[in-house]
C-alpha cells in the first residue's frame, strides 16, 4: 500500500506540525543569511575593489575580485566537504548552528580589510561557514517533514535565499551611503546570535538519531562506522552514479551563476557610466564643441580626475569602431559620429547616488525573479518530474544569460531583463535542495548533498578568474564588449 501521506490532498503547509514548522523556520532563516552574505558580497565587490585598489583600471579591479570570488567560492567548496562530513557524523543541528557562527564571524571582519589579498582570506573563512550550513540545513528539512510535504518544503526553502538576497541588497542601498561598503559586513555579522539559538532549542531528527545507534552498534560488533564515509560515495556503485549525476547538475549551474548571473553589478557599471554634475558639465562641452581648436581647448581643461575618465569613455566604452586608443585620447579630436556616441554615453549616465540606486533596484528585480523561478522548479518538479525540471531551467538559464548580456544597454530594460536574468539562473538551485537529498540514504545525506552542492565550486571556482582574463583579452577585438562576450560564452 501507498504511504498515507500519499492520499493527503492538502497543500504541503498544512500538513506540518508546530516543531516542523519550528525547524523549517530555523533553516530558513539560516539559510536566508547565507544568501544574505553572498548578496552583500557579490552587490559591494565594486566598491570593495576600488577602495582596496583605488589606482588601478576598471578591467584589473575586475580581474582581482574574480581572485576574491574563486577565494570565496573554494571556501564555500571545503566547507560543503568539512561540514558534511561533521554532519552526518555528529548531527544536523549542531552542525548547522557551528556553520552559521563561522560564517557570521568572518563575514564581520571582512568589513576590516585592508588590502585584497586580506579580503580575500576573510571571504574564503567566511566561505568555509557558507558551504556547510546548506548541506546541514537541507538534510535537516529533508528528514523532518512529511514525505508528501518534502520536495515542497525544499523548493521554498531554497525559494526563500532570494529573500535574503533581497535583504542583502536593501543593506546595500541603507547602510552603503551612511558607513560604506564595511558597514554592510559588519550588519551581516549579525546571524552568529541565532547559532545560540539553533543549538539549545533544535534537535537532531530521529532518522539520524536511529542511523546513529545503528552505526554505533555496528562498532560495537567491529565494523566500520558508516557514517559520512565519502570513500561510500564511490564504492558503492548505484551512490557512485547519484554522486556523478549531482556533481554534474551542480557544476553546471554553480559556474553558470557564478561566473556571470552574479556579475550583474558589473554588467550594470559596464553599461552605464558614473559621472558627476560637475564632470558631465565638462565632458557635454567637448561632445558640444563645434570646431578641432574648441575641442582640444575644453580636452585640456579638464583636472586630472576627469581626464582619466575622458581616456576610459573614448578608449573602453566606445564599440571597436569608434574607440580611441587610450595614449592619444587626450590629443585626438573626435569625428561627428563619436562626439554622438559620447553623448549618448552620458545621456545614461548617473551621479555615484543614482547608481547605487540602480544597481539595487536590479539587483532586486533579478532576486525577485529568482525566487519565482526556484518556486515554479519545486511546483514543477512535483508535477512532470525532476529531469524535465531540469532540462527546463538550464535552457531558460542559458537564454537568460544570453538576453542579459547582449541586449543590455537602456535603463528601461532593466524592468524585464533582470528578472528573466534571477528566475533562469537561480532556478535550477531549487533543484538541488529537492534533488540531492533524495540521491542518498539517511547516513550519508548531509555527505552526498555537501559533495555533490559544493564540490563543484571546486570546478566552478575558475569561471571568476577566468571569466577576468577572457573579458580582457576580448576586449576591443569586436564591437561587443569583451566583457559582455566573456560572460555569453560562460
Amino acid at each position: 500500500m501507498a504511504p498515507i501521506d500519499a492520499l493527503d490532498n492538502r497543500p504541503w503547509w498544512r500538513m506540518l506540525n508546530g516543531y516542523q514548522w519550528f525547524v523549517f523556520s530555523l533553516a530558513a532563516l539560516g539559510w536566508m543569511f547565507d544568501t544574505m552574505d553572498g548578496q552583500i558580497f557579490f552587490a559591494s565587490r565594486v566598491d570593495a575593489m576600488k577602495t582596496l585598489m583605488p589606482d588601478v583600471a576598471f578591467d584589473v579591479q575586475t580581474k582581482y575580485g574574480g581572485y576574491v570570488t574563486t577565494l570565496f567560492i573554494l571556501g564555500w567548496a571545503t566547507g560543503g566537504l568539512i561540514f558534511g562530513t561533521i554532519g552526518d557524523k555528529f548531527g544536523r543541528a549542531k552542525t548547522m548552528a557551528m556553520t552559521i557562527f563561522v560564517y557570521s564571524i568572518f563575514t564581520g571582519l571582512s568589513g576590516i580589510a585592508h588590502n585584497w589579498q586580506e579580503f580575500g582570506l576573510y571571504r574564503f573563512l567566511t566561505g568555509v561557514g557558507v558551504g556547510g550550513e546548506f548541506a546541514a540545513g537541507a538534510s535537516l528539512v529533508a528528514e523532518v517533514m512529511p514525505e508528501r510535504a518534502r520536495a515542497s518544503a525544499l523548493g521554498m526553502l531554497q525559494a526563500l535565499s532570494a529573500v535574503g538576497n533581497v535583504i542583502g541588497i536593501g543593506l546595500l542601498s541603507v547602510i552603503t551611503p551612511r558607513w560604506g561598503w564595511q558597514g554592510l559586513y559588519f550588519a551581516g555579522a549579525f546571524p552568529a546570535l541565532m547559532a545560540v539559538f539553533v543549538q539549545l532549542r533544535l534537535k537532531e531528527p530521529e532518522k539520524w538519531v536511529a542511523a546513529r545507534k545503528a552505526a554505533d552498534a555496528a562498532i560495537k560488533a567491529g565494523a566500520k562506522s558508516t557514517l559520512g564515509r565519502i570513500s561510500e560515495l564511490f564504492t558503492n556503485p548505484k551512490l557512485r552514479r547519484n554522486t556523478f549525476v549531482g556533481l554534474a547538475l551542480g557544476i553546471s549551474g554553480i559556474l553558470g551563476l557564478w561566473s556571470v548571473g552574479y556579475y550583474s553589478p558589473e554588467l550594470i557599471n559596464n553599461s552605464f557610466a558614473v559621472v558627476s554634475p560637475e564632470s558631465r558639465v565638462a565632458f557635454d562641452g567637448i561632445a558640444a564643441a563645434t570646431t578641432p581648436e574648441e575641442q582640444l581647448a575644453k580636452i585640456a581643461a579638464l583636472n586630472p580626475a576627469d581626464s582619466k575618465q575622458y581616456v576610459n569613455f573614448v578608449s573602453n566604452r566606445f564599440p571597436k569602431s569608434a574607440a580611441v586608443p587610450a595614449a592619444a585620447a587626450l590629443t585626438t579630436t573626435l569625428n561627428a559620429p563619436q562626439q554622438e556616441r559620447l553623448r549618448g554615453l552620458l545621456s545614461n549616465s548617473f551621479t555615484q547616488k543614482e547608481m547605487i540606486a540602480f544597481r539595487s533596484k536590479g539587483l532586486l528585480l533579478q532576486q525577485l525573479g529568482g525566487f519565482t523561478g526556484m518556486l515554479l522548479f519545486g511546483m514543477l518538479a512535483v508535477r512532470i518530474g525532476r529531469r524535465a525540471t531540469f532540462a527546463i531551467s538550464f535552457l531558460l538559464a542559458y537564454l537568460s544569460v544570453f538576453a542579459a548580456f547582449m541586449f543590455f544597454y537602456r535603463p528601461e530594460q532593466v524592468w524585464y531583463i533582470f528578472p528573466f536574468l534571477g528566475l533562469g539562473t537561480m532556478a535550477p538551485l531549487s533543484g538541488y535542495s529537492i534533488y540531492f537529498p533524495e540521491l542518498f540514504p539517511t547516513r550519508l545525506r548531509t555527505t552526498g548533498t555537501g559533495f555533490c552542492y559544493n564540490v563543484g565550486r571546486y570546478i566552478a571556482a575558475v569561471g571568476p578568474t577566468a571569466l577576468g582574463g577572457l573579458s580582457a583579452g576580448l576586449q576591443g577585438q569586436y564591437e561587443t564588449s569583451g566583457f559582455r562576450l566573456a560572460a555569453i560564452i560562460f
